[in-house]
Protein backbone atom coordinates (compact mmCIF):
# COMPACT_ATOMS: atom_id res chain seq x y z
CA UNK A 1 0.00 0.00 0.00
CA UNK A 2 2.58 2.50 0.79
CA UNK A 3 4.79 1.65 -2.18
CA UNK A 4 1.73 1.99 -4.50
CA UNK A 5 1.38 5.33 -2.79
CA UNK A 6 5.38 6.12 -3.13
CA UNK A 7 4.68 5.32 -7.00
CA UNK A 8 1.92 7.49 -7.23
CA UNK A 9 3.75 10.49 -5.95
CA UNK A 10 6.64 9.85 -8.31
CA UNK A 11 4.95 9.69 -11.09
CA UNK A 12 3.45 13.03 -10.23
CA UNK A 13 6.63 14.58 -9.45
CA UNK A 14 7.84 13.51 -13.16
CA UNK A 15 5.07 13.66 -15.30
CA UNK A 16 3.68 17.17 -13.78
CA UNK A 17 6.71 18.99 -14.51
CA UNK A 18 7.21 17.68 -18.31
CA UNK A 19 3.71 18.50 -18.84
CA UNK A 20 4.08 21.84 -17.98
CA UNK A 21 7.41 22.27 -19.88
CA UNK A 22 5.91 21.05 -23.06
CA UNK A 23 3.09 23.55 -22.65
CA UNK A 24 5.31 26.34 -21.52
CA UNK A 25 6.90 25.42 -25.01
CA UNK A 26 4.03 26.18 -27.27
CA UNK A 27 2.19 29.08 -24.86
CA UNK A 28 3.65 32.55 -25.86
CA UNK A 29 2.39 33.20 -29.36
CA UNK A 30 -1.28 31.15 -27.78
CA UNK A 31 -1.42 33.15 -24.87
CA UNK A 32 -0.69 36.53 -26.62
CA UNK A 33 -3.19 35.76 -29.44
CA UNK A 34 -5.62 34.70 -26.55
CA UNK A 35 -4.92 38.27 -24.79
CA UNK A 36 -5.36 40.51 -27.21
CA UNK A 37 -8.34 38.79 -28.65
CA UNK A 38 -9.80 38.74 -25.12
CA UNK A 39 -8.89 42.67 -24.87
CA UNK A 40 -10.58 43.29 -28.67
CA UNK A 41 -13.88 41.79 -27.64
CA UNK A 42 -14.08 43.63 -23.90
CA UNK A 43 -13.20 46.90 -26.16
CA UNK A 44 -16.27 46.41 -28.69
CA UNK A 45 -18.41 45.66 -25.93
CA UNK A 46 -17.34 49.00 -24.60
CA UNK A 47 -17.48 50.69 -27.96
CA UNK A 48 -21.16 49.83 -28.25
CA UNK A 49 -21.97 51.31 -25.04
CA UNK A 50 -20.08 54.16 -26.00
CA UNK A 51 -22.19 54.71 -29.52
CA UNK A 52 -25.26 54.39 -26.94
CA UNK A 53 -23.96 57.43 -25.25
CA UNK A 54 -23.28 55.02 -21.29
CA UNK A 55 -20.66 56.25 -21.13
CA UNK A 56 -19.92 55.08 -17.92
CA UNK A 57 -20.19 51.72 -18.77
CA UNK A 58 -17.96 52.32 -21.42
CA UNK A 59 -15.39 53.40 -19.40
CA UNK A 60 -15.88 50.00 -17.79
CA UNK A 61 -15.30 47.93 -20.80
CA UNK A 62 -12.38 50.36 -21.50
CA UNK A 63 -10.68 50.16 -18.16
CA UNK A 64 -11.25 45.84 -18.58
CA UNK A 65 -9.32 46.16 -21.62
CA UNK A 66 -6.68 47.96 -20.48
CA UNK A 67 -5.70 45.67 -17.55
CA UNK A 68 -5.93 42.57 -20.07
CA UNK A 69 -3.33 44.22 -22.79
CA UNK A 70 -1.92 46.92 -20.34
CA UNK A 71 1.37 48.35 -23.02
CA UNK A 72 -1.92 48.68 -25.94
CA UNK A 73 -2.26 52.59 -26.55
CA UNK A 74 -5.14 51.93 -28.22
CA UNK A 75 -6.97 51.03 -24.98
CA UNK A 76 -5.80 54.37 -23.32
CA UNK A 77 -6.94 56.92 -25.45
CA UNK A 78 -10.34 55.17 -25.88
CA UNK A 79 -10.54 55.42 -22.21
CA UNK A 80 -9.82 59.39 -22.40
CA UNK A 81 -12.65 59.69 -24.80
CA UNK A 82 -14.83 58.05 -22.60
CA UNK A 83 -13.53 60.00 -19.37
CA UNK A 84 -13.64 63.34 -21.41
CA UNK A 85 -17.60 62.55 -22.14
CA UNK A 86 -17.84 61.89 -17.86
CA UNK A 87 -16.64 65.34 -17.93
CA UNK A 88 -13.61 63.50 -15.65
CA UNK A 89 -11.22 65.96 -17.55
CA UNK A 90 -8.20 65.50 -15.33
CA UNK A 91 -8.59 61.80 -15.46
CA UNK A 92 -8.57 61.90 -19.55
CA UNK A 93 -5.79 64.11 -19.65
CA UNK A 94 -3.84 61.06 -17.78
CA UNK A 95 -5.29 58.34 -20.13
CA UNK A 96 -4.40 60.37 -23.38
CA UNK A 97 -0.85 61.50 -22.07
CA UNK A 98 -0.78 57.82 -21.10
CA UNK A 99 -2.03 56.30 -24.57
CA UNK A 100 1.06 59.14 -26.12
CA UNK A 101 3.85 57.82 -23.64
CA UNK A 102 2.95 54.21 -24.58
CA UNK A 103 2.67 54.90 -28.46
CA UNK A 104 3.91 58.46 -29.58
CA UNK A 105 2.36 58.01 -33.24
CA UNK A 106 -1.04 56.82 -32.22
CA UNK A 107 -3.62 59.44 -32.87
CA UNK A 108 -1.12 61.95 -32.31
CA UNK A 109 -3.65 64.98 -33.97
CA UNK A 110 -6.54 63.92 -32.19
CA UNK A 111 -4.53 63.99 -28.59
CA UNK A 112 -3.66 67.27 -29.17
CA UNK A 113 -6.96 68.32 -30.40
CA UNK A 114 -8.96 66.78 -27.09
CA UNK A 115 -6.09 68.46 -24.73
CA UNK A 116 -7.16 71.75 -26.29
CA UNK A 117 -10.47 71.24 -25.92
CA UNK A 118 -10.15 70.85 -22.34
CA UNK A 119 -8.35 73.77 -21.60
CA UNK A 120 -4.85 71.90 -20.98
CA UNK A 121 -1.51 72.89 -22.86
CA UNK A 122 -1.01 70.68 -26.24
CA UNK A 123 1.98 69.42 -27.26
CA UNK A 124 3.14 70.86 -30.92
CA UNK A 125 0.98 69.60 -33.79
CA UNK A 126 2.40 66.56 -35.28
CA UNK A 127 3.10 65.85 -38.96
CA UNK A 128 0.50 63.07 -40.08
CA UNK A 129 -2.36 63.72 -38.28
CA UNK A 130 -5.26 60.75 -38.60
CA UNK A 131 -8.79 60.08 -38.32
CA UNK A 132 -11.28 61.15 -35.48
CA UNK A 133 -13.06 57.97 -34.46
CA UNK A 134 -16.41 58.77 -34.95
CA UNK A 135 -19.32 58.24 -37.66
CA UNK A 136 -21.36 60.84 -38.85
CA UNK A 137 -24.09 60.15 -36.31
CA UNK A 138 -22.48 59.21 -33.22
CA UNK A 139 -19.02 60.26 -31.47
CA UNK A 140 -17.70 57.06 -31.31
CA UNK A 141 -13.91 55.37 -29.88
CA UNK A 142 -11.21 54.40 -32.35
CA UNK A 143 -11.94 51.06 -34.63
CA UNK A 144 -8.03 51.85 -36.10
CA UNK A 145 -5.56 50.35 -34.27
CA UNK A 146 -1.58 51.06 -34.56
CA UNK A 147 -0.03 49.40 -37.17
CA UNK A 148 4.01 48.93 -37.00
CA UNK A 149 6.08 51.01 -39.82
CA UNK A 150 6.29 49.68 -43.10
CA UNK A 151 10.14 50.51 -43.16
CA UNK A 152 11.11 48.40 -40.27
CA UNK A 153 9.55 44.70 -41.31
CA UNK A 154 9.36 42.17 -38.64
CA UNK A 155 12.54 40.16 -38.80
CA UNK A 156 12.10 36.23 -39.67
CA UNK A 157 12.02 33.82 -36.64
CA UNK A 158 15.15 32.10 -36.46
CA UNK A 159 15.94 28.74 -37.66
CA UNK A 160 15.05 25.54 -35.45
CA UNK A 161 18.28 24.16 -34.84
CA UNK A 162 18.07 20.03 -35.74
CA UNK A 163 20.78 17.47 -35.63
CA UNK A 164 20.88 14.92 -38.60
CA UNK A 165 21.47 11.18 -37.43
CA UNK A 166 23.37 8.55 -39.92
CA UNK A 167 20.05 7.59 -40.70
CA UNK A 168 19.20 10.65 -42.76
CA UNK A 169 16.37 12.10 -40.67
CA UNK A 170 16.59 14.66 -38.68
CA UNK A 171 15.63 15.28 -34.93
CA UNK A 172 15.69 17.96 -32.65
CA UNK A 173 18.45 17.65 -29.73
CA UNK A 174 17.57 17.00 -26.04
CA UNK A 175 15.63 20.44 -24.35
CA UNK A 176 17.72 21.70 -21.40
CA UNK A 177 14.49 23.38 -20.12
CA UNK A 178 12.44 20.65 -19.82
CA UNK A 179 14.95 18.77 -17.45
CA UNK A 180 15.41 22.13 -15.54
CA UNK A 181 11.43 22.40 -15.53
CA UNK A 182 11.57 18.74 -14.26
CA UNK A 183 13.76 19.83 -11.21
CA UNK A 184 11.98 22.57 -10.36
CA UNK A 185 8.91 21.16 -10.29
CA UNK A 186 10.14 18.51 -7.78
CA UNK A 187 11.74 21.36 -5.68
CA UNK A 188 8.31 23.21 -5.94
CA UNK A 189 6.23 20.53 -4.54
CA UNK A 190 8.03 19.06 -2.08
CA UNK A 191 8.23 23.14 -0.69
CA UNK A 192 4.14 23.08 -1.16
CA UNK A 193 3.97 20.03 0.91
CA UNK A 194 6.24 21.07 3.59
CA UNK A 195 4.55 24.47 3.81
CA UNK A 196 1.29 22.74 3.98
CA UNK A 197 2.16 20.62 6.95
CA UNK A 198 3.96 24.10 9.06
CA UNK A 199 0.74 25.82 8.57
CA UNK A 200 -1.09 23.16 10.20
CA UNK A 201 0.94 23.80 12.95
CA UNK A 202 0.57 28.01 13.24
CA UNK A 203 -3.08 28.82 12.82
CA UNK A 204 -3.02 31.35 15.79
CA UNK A 205 -0.25 32.81 14.54
CA UNK A 206 -1.62 33.63 10.76
CA UNK A 207 -4.85 34.66 11.65
CA UNK A 208 -3.63 36.79 13.98
CA UNK A 209 -1.13 38.67 10.94
CA UNK A 210 -4.45 38.35 9.09
CA UNK A 211 -6.11 41.11 11.62
CA UNK A 212 -3.57 43.52 12.08
CA UNK A 213 -2.57 43.79 8.16
CA UNK A 214 -5.49 45.93 7.44
CA UNK A 215 -5.61 48.31 10.23
CA UNK A 216 -5.85 51.76 9.83
CA UNK A 217 -3.61 54.79 10.15
CA UNK A 218 -3.49 56.59 13.34
CA UNK A 219 -4.43 60.74 13.61
CA UNK A 220 -0.56 61.32 14.46
CA UNK A 221 0.12 59.83 10.72
CA UNK A 222 -2.75 61.77 9.06
CA UNK A 223 -1.95 64.74 10.46
CA UNK A 224 1.63 65.75 8.87
CA UNK A 225 0.83 64.45 5.57
CA UNK A 226 -2.36 66.67 5.68
CA UNK A 227 -0.50 69.53 6.47
CA UNK A 228 1.82 69.39 3.86
CA UNK A 229 -0.99 68.73 0.99
CA UNK A 230 -2.90 72.21 2.44
CA UNK A 231 0.52 73.52 1.65
CA UNK A 232 0.28 72.27 -1.68
CA UNK A 233 -3.15 73.68 -2.01
CA UNK A 234 -2.56 77.12 -0.44
CA UNK A 235 0.36 77.54 -3.08
CA UNK A 236 -1.69 76.16 -6.61
CA UNK A 237 -4.40 78.67 -5.07
CA UNK A 238 -1.98 82.05 -5.08
CA UNK A 239 -1.25 80.49 -8.57
CA UNK A 240 -4.71 80.83 -9.33
CA UNK A 241 -4.84 84.16 -8.57
CA UNK A 242 -1.86 85.10 -10.06
CA UNK A 243 -3.26 84.53 -13.54
CA UNK A 244 -5.39 87.63 -13.20
CA UNK A 245 -2.58 89.70 -14.47
CA UNK A 246 -1.93 87.80 -17.77
CA UNK A 247 -3.29 84.50 -19.02
CA UNK A 248 0.04 82.56 -19.80
CA UNK A 249 -0.51 78.83 -21.74
CA UNK A 250 2.89 77.69 -19.61
CA UNK A 251 1.65 78.86 -16.45
CA UNK A 252 -1.85 77.64 -17.12
CA UNK A 253 -0.33 74.04 -17.92
CA UNK A 254 2.02 74.13 -15.29
CA UNK A 255 -1.08 74.96 -12.83
CA UNK A 256 -2.97 71.67 -14.77
CA UNK A 257 0.01 69.49 -14.09
CA UNK A 258 0.46 70.61 -10.59
CA UNK A 259 -3.65 70.16 -10.21
CA UNK A 260 -3.87 66.90 -11.39
CA UNK A 261 -0.98 66.06 -9.30
CA UNK A 262 -2.47 67.44 -5.85
CA UNK A 263 -5.84 65.77 -6.91
CA UNK A 264 -4.08 62.51 -7.18
CA UNK A 265 -2.04 63.17 -3.94
CA UNK A 266 -5.46 64.28 -2.51
CA UNK A 267 -7.50 60.40 -3.37
CA UNK A 268 -4.34 58.71 -2.52
CA UNK A 269 -4.44 60.77 1.33
CA UNK A 270 -8.01 58.68 1.10
CA UNK A 271 -6.92 55.69 0.52
CA UNK A 272 -4.85 55.59 2.94
CA UNK A 273 -7.33 56.69 5.64
CA UNK A 274 -9.43 54.01 4.54
CA UNK A 275 -6.51 51.28 5.20
CA UNK A 276 -5.86 50.27 1.39
CA UNK A 277 -2.94 52.66 0.19
CA UNK A 278 0.64 52.83 2.39
CA UNK A 279 2.29 55.76 3.59
CA UNK A 280 5.09 55.28 1.37
CA UNK A 281 2.52 55.50 -1.54
CA UNK A 282 1.12 58.34 0.08
CA UNK A 283 4.35 60.55 0.40
CA UNK A 284 5.64 59.77 -2.97
CA UNK A 285 2.50 61.33 -4.18
CA UNK A 286 2.43 64.50 -2.07
CA UNK A 287 6.57 65.07 -2.73
CA UNK A 288 5.18 65.03 -6.85
CA UNK A 289 2.33 67.25 -6.39
CA UNK A 290 4.92 69.65 -4.45
CA UNK A 291 7.27 69.30 -6.98
CA UNK A 292 4.99 70.51 -9.25
CA UNK A 293 3.64 73.21 -7.33
CA UNK A 294 7.07 74.79 -7.32
CA UNK A 295 7.36 75.24 -10.67
CA UNK A 296 4.45 76.65 -11.17
CA UNK A 297 4.64 79.40 -8.32
CA UNK A 298 8.05 79.47 -9.56
CA UNK A 299 7.22 80.30 -13.14
CA UNK A 300 4.16 82.86 -11.39
CA UNK A 301 7.18 84.90 -9.80
CA UNK A 302 9.23 84.86 -13.27
CA UNK A 303 6.76 86.16 -14.92
CA UNK A 304 5.34 88.55 -12.23
CA UNK A 305 7.32 89.19 -9.80
CA UNK A 306 6.12 89.83 -6.33
CA UNK A 307 3.13 91.43 -7.76
CA UNK A 308 1.91 87.77 -8.22
CA UNK A 309 0.78 87.34 -4.96
CA UNK A 310 0.21 90.56 -3.53
CA UNK A 311 -3.68 91.30 -4.46
CA UNK A 312 -6.59 88.69 -4.82
CA UNK A 313 -8.36 88.42 -7.99
CA UNK A 314 -11.92 88.84 -8.55
CA UNK A 315 -14.34 86.08 -7.05
CA UNK A 316 -15.59 85.02 -10.07
CA UNK A 317 -16.02 81.23 -11.31
CA UNK A 318 -17.54 78.71 -14.06
CA UNK A 319 -20.88 78.27 -13.40
CA UNK A 320 -21.09 75.13 -13.72
CA UNK A 321 -17.68 73.44 -12.08
CA UNK A 322 -17.22 76.39 -10.29
CA UNK A 323 -13.19 76.77 -11.72
CA UNK A 324 -11.77 80.15 -11.16
CA UNK A 325 -11.84 82.96 -13.85
CA UNK A 326 -9.58 85.21 -12.47
CA UNK A 327 -8.58 86.40 -16.57
CA UNK A 328 -11.10 87.39 -19.04
CA UNK A 329 -9.50 85.51 -21.68
CA UNK A 330 -10.07 82.38 -20.27
CA UNK A 331 -13.61 82.84 -19.80
CA UNK A 332 -16.76 82.52 -22.36
CA UNK A 333 -20.31 83.55 -22.53
CA UNK A 334 -22.76 80.29 -22.40
CA UNK A 335 -26.61 81.44 -22.90
CA UNK A 336 -28.74 78.99 -21.04
CA UNK A 337 -32.33 78.57 -22.48
CA UNK A 338 -35.14 77.70 -20.34
CA UNK A 339 -38.63 78.07 -21.45
CA UNK A 340 -38.74 81.01 -23.08
CA UNK A 341 -35.96 82.51 -21.17
CA UNK A 342 -32.36 82.93 -21.93
CA UNK A 343 -29.30 83.67 -18.98
CA UNK A 344 -25.88 83.75 -20.23
CA UNK A 345 -23.55 82.42 -17.54
CA UNK A 346 -19.49 82.22 -17.33
CA UNK A 347 -18.03 79.08 -17.93
CA UNK A 348 -14.21 77.95 -17.97
CA UNK A 349 -13.05 76.77 -21.94
CA UNK A 350 -13.99 73.00 -20.94
CA UNK A 351 -17.15 73.26 -19.95
CA UNK A 352 -18.09 76.04 -22.65
CA UNK A 353 -16.78 73.51 -25.00
CA UNK A 354 -19.34 71.04 -23.72
CA UNK A 355 -22.46 73.29 -23.94
CA UNK A 356 -20.98 74.23 -27.56
CA UNK A 357 -21.33 70.35 -28.02
CA UNK A 358 -24.49 70.36 -26.64
CA UNK A 359 -23.76 68.16 -23.91
CA UNK A 360 -24.94 70.31 -20.54
CA UNK A 361 -22.15 70.46 -18.25
CA UNK A 362 -23.28 69.16 -14.55
CA UNK A 363 -23.19 71.95 -11.83
CA UNK A 364 -21.62 72.23 -8.43
CA UNK A 365 -24.27 71.83 -5.88
CA UNK A 366 -24.53 71.35 -2.41
CA UNK A 367 -27.95 69.31 -0.80
CA UNK A 368 -28.68 70.10 2.53
CA UNK A 369 -30.04 67.24 4.81
CA UNK A 370 -33.94 68.74 4.24
CA UNK A 371 -33.47 68.67 0.69
CA UNK A 372 -32.46 71.74 -0.12
CA UNK A 373 -29.98 72.36 -3.24
CA UNK A 374 -27.76 75.40 -2.89
CA UNK A 375 -25.61 76.31 -6.16
CA UNK A 376 -21.20 76.83 -5.36
CA UNK A 377 -21.95 80.39 -5.60
CA UNK A 378 -24.45 80.62 -3.05
CA UNK A 379 -22.69 78.41 -0.25
CA UNK A 380 -21.23 80.49 2.36
CA UNK A 381 -17.62 80.31 2.75
CA UNK A 382 -16.99 78.99 -0.32
CA UNK A 383 -14.14 80.33 -2.56
CA UNK A 384 -13.70 79.05 -6.10
CA UNK A 385 -9.62 79.54 -5.74
CA UNK A 386 -9.23 77.98 -2.49
CA UNK A 387 -12.09 75.10 -2.80
CA UNK A 388 -10.36 73.87 -6.34
CA UNK A 389 -7.40 72.49 -4.36
CA UNK A 390 -9.18 72.17 -0.73
CA UNK A 391 -12.43 69.92 -1.58
CA UNK A 392 -15.57 71.60 0.52
CA UNK A 393 -17.20 69.42 2.35
CA UNK A 394 -20.84 68.62 0.80
CA UNK A 395 -20.58 69.14 -2.44
CA UNK A 396 -21.32 67.00 -5.62
CA UNK A 397 -22.76 68.09 -9.16
CA UNK A 398 -26.16 67.38 -10.87
CA UNK A 399 -27.47 67.78 -13.98
CA UNK A 400 -27.50 71.41 -15.53
CA UNK A 401 -31.07 70.53 -16.53
CA UNK A 402 -32.22 68.82 -13.69
CA UNK A 403 -30.77 72.13 -11.15
CA UNK A 404 -33.94 74.50 -10.66
CA UNK A 405 -32.57 77.63 -8.19
CA UNK A 406 -35.10 78.98 -5.62
CA UNK A 407 -34.14 82.30 -6.59
CA UNK A 408 -34.10 83.01 -10.73
CA UNK A 409 -31.07 82.09 -13.06
CA UNK A 410 -30.10 85.24 -13.46
CA UNK A 411 -29.29 86.26 -9.55
CA UNK A 412 -26.98 82.93 -9.29
CA UNK A 413 -25.72 83.69 -12.67
CA UNK A 414 -24.29 87.39 -10.98
CA UNK A 415 -23.40 85.52 -7.95
CA UNK A 416 -21.09 83.00 -9.55
CA UNK A 417 -19.41 85.78 -11.61
CA UNK A 418 -18.83 88.20 -8.61
CA UNK A 419 -21.85 89.91 -8.21
CA UNK A 420 -21.94 91.36 -12.06
CA UNK A 421 -24.47 90.08 -14.63
CA UNK A 422 -21.92 88.01 -16.96
CA UNK A 423 -23.44 90.22 -19.89
CA UNK A 424 -21.40 93.16 -18.31
CA UNK A 425 -18.03 91.24 -17.57
CA UNK A 426 -15.16 90.84 -20.47
CA UNK A 427 -14.88 87.30 -21.92
CA UNK A 428 -13.56 85.94 -25.16
CA UNK A 429 -16.24 84.91 -26.40
CA UNK A 430 -19.75 83.31 -25.88
CA UNK A 431 -20.94 79.60 -27.11
CA UNK A 432 -23.67 78.81 -28.69
CA UNK A 433 -27.28 78.49 -27.28
CA UNK A 434 -27.83 75.44 -24.65
CA UNK A 435 -31.14 74.45 -24.33
CA UNK A 436 -31.80 72.60 -20.99
CA UNK A 437 -35.97 71.77 -21.35
CA UNK A 438 -34.65 70.01 -25.44
CA UNK A 439 -31.33 68.48 -22.77
CA UNK A 440 -33.97 67.10 -20.37
CA UNK A 441 -35.99 65.76 -22.82
CA UNK A 442 -33.30 63.67 -24.24
CA UNK A 443 -32.45 62.37 -21.36
CA UNK A 444 -35.37 61.29 -20.71
CA UNK A 445 -35.78 59.77 -23.89
CA UNK A 446 -32.10 57.80 -23.33
CA UNK A 447 -33.16 56.62 -19.84
CA UNK A 448 -36.39 55.19 -21.17
CA UNK A 449 -34.69 53.85 -24.16
CA UNK A 450 -32.15 52.20 -21.67
CA UNK A 451 -34.62 50.98 -19.15
CA UNK A 452 -36.50 49.09 -22.12
CA UNK A 453 -33.28 47.61 -23.38
CA UNK A 454 -32.67 46.55 -20.20
CA UNK A 455 -36.12 44.87 -19.52
CA UNK A 456 -35.70 43.24 -22.85
CA UNK A 457 -32.42 41.85 -21.81
CA UNK A 458 -34.25 40.64 -18.66
CA UNK A 459 -37.31 39.11 -20.63
CA UNK A 460 -34.66 37.22 -22.67
CA UNK A 461 -32.65 36.04 -19.72
CA UNK A 462 -35.51 34.58 -17.68
CA UNK A 463 -36.97 33.10 -21.31
CA UNK A 464 -33.14 31.44 -21.92
CA UNK A 465 -33.46 30.04 -18.10
CA UNK A 466 -37.11 28.84 -18.14
CA UNK A 467 -36.06 26.87 -21.69
CA UNK A 468 -32.81 25.73 -20.05
CA UNK A 469 -34.93 24.49 -17.24
CA UNK A 470 -37.22 22.59 -19.53
CA UNK A 471 -34.71 20.85 -21.53
CA UNK A 472 -32.63 19.64 -18.60
CA UNK A 473 -36.46 18.37 -16.77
Amino acid sequence: MKQGKILALVGVLVVAPMALAQGGAKSPKQSAGKTAARALEVYEQGKRLYDAKNYAGALDRFDQAAAIEPGKARWQYNRGLALRKLSRFSEAREALLHSRSLDPAYKRAEIDDKLREMGFSPTPPPSTPSEEPSTPSTSTPSEEPSTPSASTPPAPPPPEPSVVPRGGTSKKPANPMLSFCLCSGMALLFFLLFRRQLSKTKPLQDSHHASTSTLQPRSEELAPLEGQLKQVAASLAQVEHALRLNEDADLRALLNQATMAEQNAWQSMEDFRKGTASRSAVKRRIDKAHEATEAAVAHAHGLFGEQAFLPEGERVGCYFCARPLANPSFRMQVPLKRGSQVTHVLACPPCANMAAAGQPPPVKVRRSSSGQTQHWSEVHGYDPYTHRHQPHPDMSTMPAWQYAPERSLGEVAAMAAGGALATGLAAYGVSRLLDLDSASEAAAAQAATQAATQAAAKRASEHREERDWKDHS
